[in-house]
């Protein structure tokens, strides 16, 4: 009993030192310049930080914190060096905060910094859900406000001497915002907080925006993509599943057909929209676009240097609070995302994980890849952690058997998440 007693004790304190900052990181910000960005319905946050050593012992990590009420909101977090030679830094997530409501993340740095030495650091985070309508219901034809709600100081585990907030709001009018001190200034389509000096670790202040957003809230709730690798062929077929939600103010009252015909020139200026554009491979062909009813014939397919790209047009425009499923699909040339190492004697196929995510939310995405049949040594290389993994079979005609297919999933994506995913297998004979 006693022993047991002693391991969740050990226990308990390992996850407090995991949800803390060591003491080898203890650094200072100089300054800190945070430019929120909300011309998108996808919030982007970029810190730039000048942080100094002020502990006794070399530092390789640098700590910050997000607030647990939009850690929730969190969508990508990327580091990055803001001094030559610029590179990327690994992010970590360490835990969580209790005593100070806050998750800790872990920038680890590219080599130990002296004491009293400074770096220049950079944090890019990414938001959904930032932002939602207020108010909730409008007439058809109205202009839709929305309200972002977030920090005013960088919420930091560390004394900050100067640091200043930048709200960079889109084209309009901007109707309300946090003035709880003297330190603000609206400056265009800039909301300026600050300069703030001398601020303590885990300062806390709430910040609002009210401010005019003439472009629909997209969220994806559900993305099915399936990809079917043929060797016979030469062809990658691609389908996407799209289940489509405007997250905008509603509508009012009940639609009113006759208005929106007669009121085409202002559509622009609402949360309503009516079209969709989508960039495929260059190689691209075969396009079809569909739904629950049929093929759907308002799309244009067209080709262009580098890409090809459809102009999809749903059945019936898509106002707030609507919602709109339809799916896709393409066949591309398999040369261009197979390759073979002979290193390793396998195929790598590279492909993106997600497209097309440059101006929506995507709540949850499903990847389903199938493999020709016979293929062995699978392996998934991903570029960011994943929610799921699994590996099965999947049968189609004169299949003996199965193919290989692997279905990955992820949830709270954005244009960020569009990364190359590589899956390597063993060499089929005679192929």
């Amino acid at each position: 009993m006693l022993r047991w007693f002693l391991a969740m004790a050990l226990l308990s304190m390992s996850m407090v030192l995991a949800s803390s900052v060591p003491s080898n990181a203890l650094f200072n910000n100089n300054k800190v310049l945070r430019v929120i960005d909300m011309r998108s319905s996808i919030v982007r946050e970029d810190v730039g930080i000048r942080a100094e050593n002020i502990g006794d012992v070399p530092a390789d990590a640098y700590y910050y914190a997000v607030p647990k009420v939009i850690n929730d909101k969190v969508a990508h977090v990327e580091g990055f060096l803001r001094e030559e030679p610029k590179s990327s830094l690994k992010v970590e997530s360490v835990g969580f905060d209790d005593e100070n409501q806050a998750q800790l993340y872990k920038v680890l740095l590219p080599a130990p910094l002296a004491p009293k030495k400074e770096i220049r650091i950079g944090i890019k985070i990414v938001y959904t859900h930032a932002v939602s309508p207020l108010p909730e219901k409008l007439p058809q034809m109205s202009r839709q406000f929305v309200q972002y709600e977030g920090a005013i100081f960088f919420f930091t585990p560390y004394e900050t001497v100067e640091q200043k907030t930048t709200l960079q709001l889109p084209p309009g009018q901007l109707a309300s915002y946090t003035s709880s001190s003297n330190l603000v200034e609206h400056k265009g389509n800039k909301l300026i907080h600050g300069p703030f000096i001398n601020m303590n670790a885990y300062r806390y202040e709430p910040l609002r925006a009210h401010f005019e957003f003439s472009a629909a809230l997209l969220t994806v709730t559900a993305l099915e993509r399936e990809l079917f690798v043929s060797h016979w062929n030469n062809v990658l077929s691609v389908e996407e599943q799209y289940y489509l939600q405007n997250d905008g103010a509603k509508l009012a009252s009940h639609f009113n057909r006759v208005q929106h015909m007669l009121t085409q020139q202002y559509h622009a200026a609402t949360n309503m929209i009516k079209e969709l554009t989508l960039r495929f491979p260059a190689s691209a062909r075969d396009a079809y676009f569909r739904d629950e009813i049929g093929n759907v014939s308002t799309s244009h397919f067209r080709q262009e240097r580098d890409a090809t790209v459809m102009e999809i047009k749903p059945r019936f425009p898509l106002f707030g609070g609507w919602l709109y499923n339809w799916y896709h699909g393409y066949n591309a040339k398999l040369d261009d995302f197979l390759r073979y190492d002979a290193d390793s004697g396998k195929y790598i196929l590279s492909i993106q994980f997600i497209d097309n995510a440059k101006t929506m939310a995507i709540d949850k995405a499903t990847v389903k890849i199938v493999l020709p049949e016979g293929v062995s040594d699978v392996q998934v290389k991903a570029p960011f952690a994943l929610d799921r993994e699994e590996h099965t079979k999947y049968f189609s005609n004169f299949d003996t058997t199965g193919r290989h297919m692997i279905t990955l999933e992820k949830h709270n994506l954005v244009h960020e998440h569009e990364q190359l995913l590589e899956v390597r297998r063993a060499r089929l004979a005679g192929r």
